[in-house]
């Protein structure tokens, strides 16, 4: 009976801390904690891994919810608290269900994860808004991802029982390389009581016009540019396009087609179509 007590137990303390954190849609302030839950796969190294919900800024600076992981190390935080990396993400795709906290083993997304939790840190890895959340995501638009790096270590912060500490560095490949850049740029005026010590940006997204002509020939380039398409057309057109069926490509077992999830031009499609990649990138 007593191993069976000690799980019921520690299911309540989970549930309490969930109950804790819930509230409404949208919380105060940026970085405020909406909603968490255990993060599914968990943590390499035996600690605290959970999938949290917090607020951050959209893009016309309305209140919007993002999702993102967050992994915590075992045992007592130091004195002085325990310092944070935030992870940016390469690309995973452009439509909800393709949120890297949704995947089955988030962790081994993470480049260096054990490393960074061997050492003590607290990883947080944000989804960007759009992934994980209703919306569009914003693909490859830096002050959306960069607000949301940012706002992800506030709410690491804001986590019970964390013991994050105000000191962070940022680290990100591909599209997150691109994030974590903006990121930088961005920390003093829009997160100046957090503390950046530095920035660790793996081959990011830059010159974008160059980039995607460079790559236009390969399958991974038109796959890139048609979710950057199917992004900015939704984000900066007054009208939504309605996609006939001449400009739809086909589905696959993994993503299957549907109304929020296809591919932008039949041109630009690949066998990987459905806007969310089998891969990262």
């Amino acid at each position: 009976m007593k191993p069976c007590l000690r799980r019921a137990l520690a299911a309540l303390s989970l549930l309490g801390l969930c109950s804790a954190l819930a509230g409404p849609a949208v919380a105060a302030e940026p970085g405020s904690i909406v909603n968490v839950w255990p993060l599914t796969g968990g943590s390499p190294d035996g600690g605290e891994a959970f999938r949290i919900l917090y607020r951050s800024t959209g893009l016309k600076g309305e209140p919007i919810s993002v999702s993102g992981a967050i992994y915590i190390p075992p045992g007592k935080a130091p004195a002085g608290g325990r310092d944070v990396i935030a992870y940016g993400h390469p690309t995973s795709g452009v439509v909800e269900k393709c949120a890297p906290s949704l995947m089955p083993d988030n962790a081994g997304l993470i480049w260096g994860l054990k490393s960074m939790l061997a050492q003590g840190y607290i990883v947080v890895a944000t989804d960007y808004p759009g992934l994980g959340t209703p919306g569009i995501h914003p693909y490859l638009i830096g002050i959306s991802e960069g607000r949301a790096v940012l706002d992800s270590v506030r709410a690491a912060r804001a986590l019970p029982r964390s013991g994050a500490s105000d000191r962070f560095v940022l680290w990100g490949h591909s599209q997150g390389g691109h994030a974590v850049l903006y990121a930088g740029e961005m920390a003093k005026a829009y997160a100046p009581e957090l503390k950046l010590f530095g920035i660790a940006a793996a081959a990011p997204a830059t010159y974008l016009a160059e980039l995607f002509d460079a790559d236009k020939s390969s399958s991974a380039g038109k796959e890139l540019t048609a979710m950057a398409i199917w992004s900015w057309s939704n984000l900066y057109t007054t009208r939504h396009r309605a996609w006939s069926s001449r400009t739809r490509c086909k589905s696959t077992r993994r993503w299957p087609m549907t109304a929020s999830n296809r591919c932008p031009s039949s041109k630009l499609s690949t066998k990987r179509s459905g806007l969310c990649r089998r891969k990262n990138f």
